[in-house]
């Protein structure tokens, strides 16, 4: 393997510290900076801080709150990924390479509702202040509203904070489900109770539609609502791989590229898979028409149970989404890099790549007792892809030094990019392992 480029502060600050992800969210932050610059900007002095228009205010947070719920939308992050594979495979590289990195952005989600945030923490201020000085604008129930619709923000944001997401996950998909719904609410009256207090020479229906916040309040609340209007149940078919692993089967015909998330309590816990269509049968040779399956492997006390005891039916909610590894279609050659079930996901987008796009496939995967495990049919299926499969058995012959494999593979082929599905801690150090040597490689980022 070939020395990193660059020194490493400049390898730190590229890859890791202004990573994509970062890059999208400082835009948004000092998009916004300028705007709380500019309301700044029209007081003639510091001590008229109360004077900042309070509609502007409530403008700029919902419109926020607005972005960052919408590209979270599985619509809208399907449109943002089909959009990309319009790339054809005889454009520059150096575009390619870009616009396969469409999948941070989540950068966009954080720092819109955290700048949100900010925008009605400014809001409170402004109210308090108001209510001090006895404005009769500014009422005790307004005050208590806000008080406790910025409360909920802040603490939808902390649980959000990658640290205390990761110990208490949890809790983060509860606070952000939860705290959400009841802060949706609380804008509402928030809106409603201020207009009414403030408005005196039109009706508040009248006041109300003339609101920026109030038409940006109607598209987070649609956006709320419109995931669970499409929660369903799927009947599951579980075939037991080994007490680590089960393979999940379903008749439900999904478009390529996509995963889903299956939950037993729909209010309370989701889980992400990515899926892949049914594969031919083994013995009997016969092609299945439609359907296709996940693999949960036990990464957690979740999927401890379901490998162990699986339920017949799960809820599925949304639409199917579109995940990372789909970009593999823009590249005519890639190789793709797992370990253990992470074979689950690349399986799907290795069919999908070569029978939607042509694409030229390498795959690299190191997993315990793979035979054992995963099976005939998923090892055949893997092979048919690549026959030249580096397919390790790690006890039997240990942990490969998987950044050396990936680069000697990536070299071989000819690869124009590399895919990583593992844990986060080797996806992480693999995927920063190519790029510090200057070749694309991309991979989930858990940024939620």
């Amino acid at each position: 393997v070939p020395p990193k480029r660059q020194l490493r502060l400049i390898r730190a600050l590229r890859h890791t510290f202004m990573n994509v992800y970062r890059r999208l969210f400082s835009v948004v932050l000092l998009a916004n900076l300028v705007g709380m610059v500019v309301e700044l900007l029209k007081l003639r002095h510091l001590d008229s801080f109360r004077s900042l228009n309070t509609s502007h205010l409530a403008t700029a947070a919902s419109a926020n709150i607005m972005v960052g719920t919408m590209i979270r939308q599985d619509y809208v992050i399907n449109v943002l990924f089909r959009t990309a594979w319009l790339i054809p495979h005889s454009a520059p590289m150096w575009v390619r390479r870009r616009i396969a990195k469409i999948y941070e952005f989540g950068g966009v989600h954080s720092s819109s509702c955290i700048c949100g945030t900010i925008w009605f923490l400014i809001l409170t201020v402004v109210n308090s202040l108001n209510y001090r000085s006895r404005m009769p604008s500014i009422g005790a129930s307004t005050l208590g509203v806000t008080y406790s619709l910025a409360g909920i923000l802040v603490a939808i944001i902390v649980m959000a904070y990658p640290g205390v997401r990761f110990k208490h996950h949890n809790w983060f998909e509860i606070s952000h489900r939860f705290g959400g719904w009841t802060a949706i609410l609380l804008f509402w009256f928030q809106i409603i109770i201020s207009l009414r207090d403030s408005v005196s020479d039109q009706s508040l229906s009248s006041a109300l539609v003339k609101e920026p916040a109030f038409w940006f309040l109607i598209v987070i609340t649609f956006h709320a609502i419109w995931p669970w209007v499409f929660l369903r149940k799927w009947t599951f078919r579980a075939e037991k791989l080994s007490n680590h692993a089960v393979r999940l089967h379903f008749d439900q015909t999904l478009q390529p590229f996509v995963g889903i998330s299956i939950s037993k309590s729909p209010l309370m816990e989701w889980h992400p898979f990515a899926t892949f269509p049914a594969i031919p049968d083994e013995e009997s040779g016969l092609k299945k028409s439609g359907g296709g399956s996940l693999i949960v492997s036990i990464a957690g006390d979740w999927t401890r149970k379901t490998a162990s005891d699986p339920e017949p039916q799960y809820w599925v909610r949304g639409f199917p989404r579109t995940g990372v590894l789909s970009m593999a279609c823009i590249f005519k050659r890639v190789v793709i890099v797992t370990t253990g079930s992470g074979i689950g996901p690349c399986l799907g987008v290795m069919l999908d790549a070569v029978r939607q796009r042509h694409v030229a496939v390498r795959v690299l995967w190191s997993a315990p007792s793979v035979l054992g495990i995963y099976g005939p049919q998923v090892l055949k299926a893997v092979q048919d892809v690549d026959p030249q499969a580096a397919i390790i058995d790690t006890r039997t012959q240990g942990r490969p030094n998987m950044i050396e494999l990936a680069y000697n593979m990536y070299k071989e082929s000819e690869a124009e990019a590399v895919f990583v599905i593992s844990n986060p801690m080797l996806t992480r150090k693999i995927v920063y392992g190519m790029e510090s040597r200057g070749i694309p490689a991309y991979g989930p980022i858990w940024d939620s």
